[in-house]
């Protein structure tokens, strides 16, 4: 019975992802003339990359490899938007883990969050220079262990059902 979260679970970020597009494309729209140079063309095409892979996940299966690219999409949003130093961005780092929770599990709901290294420290380098404050390892660690403990949350919950 444990292959049914899995398929069920597998539409319904499909779904998601689909929900997600319109509120990037206007959150990009919004922050139209207050991007430093250059960075609103990665963020158009960031979220040209976040529209192609919605729709290709409509018809395209499995469920590793569009992990991989929302992981990417939401890492470049995060590092895209570091200019802000007060933008939540840096939350969007859940939705990869609890997708990956979602679909794999405690191992991947504990291990995913790695991933999100990268985009954090990035976020906090840019961060704390454009507020002049010495780099705070931890705004990365901080959230990073609280990714871990919504990576164990959701993979308890979505796989107890398959379980009883």
């Amino acid at each position: 019975m444990s292959d049914a979260l899995p398929g069920s679970a597998g539409a319904w970020v499909v779904r998601v992802r689909l929900v997600a597009v319109p509120f990037a494309l206007l959150e990009v729209a919004i922050e139209h003339g207050n991007y430093p140079p250059g960075y609103e063309r990665w963020a158009w095409a960031t979220t040209a990359v976040l529209a192609g892979a919605a729709i290709l996940s409509i018809f395209a299966g499995g469920r590793l490899l569009p992990l991989v690219v929302d992981t990417l999409v939401v890492s470049a949003y995060v590092c895209l938007y570091s200019f802000e130093p007060s933008s939540p961005v840096r939350e969007l780092m859940f939705l990869p883990v609890a997708e990956a929770a979602l679909l794999f599990g405690t191992r991947a709901g504990v291990l995913w969050p790695a991933l999100s290294v990268p985009a954090l420290w990035f976020f906090e380098r840019q961060t704390s220079h454009e507020l002049g404050e010495p780099y705070d390892l931890g705004h990365l660690l901080g959230p990073l262990g609280l990714q871990v403990l919504a990576g164990v949350v959701v993979a308890r919950l979505a796989w107890s059902r398959c379980e009883g």
